[in-house]
């Protein structure tokens, strides 16, 4: 790996930790995913990666999705690996006209990539590397490759597919790996060269038949006429030539062509023959040339009948006049013969349509360059309404066609060099850069890490400054929350305060109270004590009974030793003796009223009682 290559990943990894791991309050190194982890990870993504359909594939973003390492760092190098790895084949992607089809097999290269960088990264700069230069040829095929490709570079794809997903599902990818990849792989560019080139050359065979059978519609009249046209000759010998050479002519120059041997030999001995019978009189060189060449010529001639099953009659017929003729030449006798002159009959005609065509002006016709077309070039051309990519394999003169295949070789299209409108609208040169776009990809590795470096270098800046902006306002919010502290310190105390003032309010009112009720209690113990002071033997009360109604007694006598106070109606009979407490507890009910007081006379009966104990104390 380049310095400059190194430096850019290195500063990369940097920045990517003091933006993403170190403001994380745990040890982020502790949390590294271990060369293990991130294998399986890979295995695991394996079909989500070789089955993606887009021009871009992040293997790192797949990464987040497995369960066990979400959200935890890559050490560096496994991320360089991955980084450079990803980002080399999405410019290949990007930058290449691929078919969707043709991804899969760019994915399941990259994941083989992947791990064969987890090894040793410093592989991807070396151009003659197996690896790469594995990785050009697909490119150089993918640049090719389309839906309309054939059925040979489907099944080719299909298996240079099932090579590369076993490449990939290995668990260790190594350089060996990659030789014995590339090996299988020159086995099916072989295989498939020799089927492609088979197909165009049975098309190309096809043509040239069809070719030969063009020549022999052209040049069969032609060189019969460069034969006969405006000789002088005899009528059988000229009928014979144009009627009966004139197939034979046809099928060998279709069947061979017209520079062939078969064709030249032909028409040397139809010269042969017409000077055998033409000769005129009395050549002395007649005997000697007819020796050296007439007598094999008419057995050619009778042979090429024989060979191609058109010996009849009248041919026969022919030989043996020819021969008499030949003979009696021979012995220097003269031969005497109905001659004609051959000649186009037609040609006053022709020359009268074209003298009548040049009276007036003939309409321009419409024409396509066919020259502008090159064989070995590609073509985007409309086929049964679709547009298919294909190759123009060769214009043929002769059939006036425009021959088309595909990549496999095999026909898609001939167009007449007539159809003016089809050349014109519906054929469209397409340019297939063939040029290796892995040097390229590396080029742009180092620009992509430079922007990307960029970019962290811009967020970066932006993370200190937002560092200092959260650490004004983690300031800010302390001193905010110390002031909050310290008023809601301040408001505490104040509650405090107001509480213990409260407390303080409540307890002198409830001591006020309680001195109002003792004031009151006192008042109305002494309104008791007041109204039972009033209780003397002769005192006239009115008392609640149980009924609820008021009745009135006196009270007779007050007991010291049981203090029962006894009351008797106004006939002597007693009615209640309640306690000193009950008659308090009446009072305090306001069951007991004093109506009238007693009278300051003395009870006699109650000096007999006191005069009874005194006695009995003394005794």
């Amino acid at each position: 790996m380049s310095r400059q290559l190194r430096s850019l990943l290195k500063k990369n990894r940097v920045l990517e930790e003091k933006i993403f791991y170190e403001p994380r309050e745990t040890d982020w190194r502790e949390q590294l995913i271990t060369p293990q982890e991130l294998s399986d990870a890979l295995s695991c993504l394996s079909n989500r990666i070789i089955e993606n359909q887009q021009n871009e594939l992040c293997v790192l973003r797949m990464l987040n999705d497995v369960e066990n390492i979400h959200g935890r760092p890559l050490p560096a190098f496994e991320k360089n690996a991955l980084q450079v790895v990803e980002i080399l084949f999405n410019y290949i992607r990007e930058h290449s006209n691929f078919d969707a089809n043709y991804y899969h097999i760019l994915n399941s290269l990259q994941l083989a990539f992947t791990r064969l960088s987890l090894n040793d990264l410093s592989f991807l700069d070396n151009p003659k590397h197996v690896a790469v230069r594995f990785l050009e040829k697909l490119i150089t095929l993918g640049h090719h490759f389309d839906k309309d490709a054939g059925k040979l570079a489907k099944f080719f794809i299909h298996a240079i597919e099932l090579l590369i997903d076993r490449l990939a599902n290995r668990d260790a990818v190594t350089n060996q790996t990659f030789m014995m990849a590339s090996q299988k792989l020159d086995e099916y560019f072989d295989g498939f060269n020799d089927k492609a080139e088979a197909n165009v050359a049975q098309i190309l065979s096809q043509i040239e038949g069809e070719s030969r059978q063009a020549q022999a519609d052209q040049y069969t009249e032609q060189l019969l006429k460069s034969k006969t046209q405006g000789e002088e000759m005899p009528i059988f010998l000229l009928d014979f030539l144009e009627n009966q050479i004139s197939p034979i002519l046809h099928k060998i120059i279709s069947q061979n062509g017209v520079q062939s041997k078969q064709t030249q030999q032909l028409l040397t001995d139809i010269d042969t023959l017409t000077w055998s019978v033409t000769c005129p009189y009395g050549d002395p060189d007649y005997n000697q040339r007819y020796e050296a060449d007439v007598e094999a010529t008419m057995k050619r001639i009778y042979g090429f009948f024989c060979d191609n099953e058109a010996l009849d009659q009248y041919i026969r017929d022919f030989f043996v006049e020819t021969e008499t003729l030949h003979a009696k030449k021979l012995r220097g006798e003269r031969v005497d013969y109905d001659v004609m002159i051959s000649a186009d009959i037609f040609a006053d005609e022709e020359y009268e349509s074209n003298d009548v065509d040049s009276w007036y002006e003939q309409p321009v016709q419409e024409s396509f360059d066919v020259e502008s077309l090159k064989p070995d070039s590609w073509y985007h051309i409309i086929a049964n309404e679709d547009v298919v990519r294909a190759r123009l394999l060769l214009k043929c003169e002769l059939t006036r066609e425009l021959v088309f295949v595909n990549l496999s070789g095999e026909p898609v299209l001939k167009v007449s060099f007539d159809d003016i409108d089809y050349l014109s609208n519906k054929i469209k040169p397409t340019i297939i850069d063939e040029e290796i776009r892995y040097k390229q990809a590396t080029k742009a590795l180092v620009r992509e890490l430079t922007a990307r470096l960029e970019i962290l270098k811009g967020e970066y800046q932006k993370f200190l400054e937002q560092q200092v902006r959260d650490r004004k306002v983690r300031e800010r919010q302390e001193q905010e929350a110390r002031v909050a502290v310290k008023q809601r310190l301040e408001q505490e105390r104040r509650r405090q305060a107001e509480e213990r003032q409260k407390e303080l309010e409540k307890e002198a009112a409830r001591r006020a109270e309680e001195l109002r009720l003792e004031e009151l209690d006192a008042k109305k113990r002494f309104f008791i004590k007041g109204i039972y002071r009033k209780l003397k033997p002769g005192t006239i009360v009115a008392y609640r009974g149980e009924s609820g109604k008021w009745k009135e007694a006196s009270l007779t006598l007050i007991s010291k030793t049981t203090q029962r106070h006894i009351f008797s109606d106004n006939q002597g009979n007693k009615v209640f003796e309640p306690t000193k407490e009950e008659v308090l507890e009446m009072i305090e009910k306001q069951n007991f009223k004093v109506i009238r007081e007693a009278h300051q006379v003395r009870d006699p009966l109650q000096s007999l009682v006191r005069e009874r104990r005194a006695k009995l104390s003394g005794s």
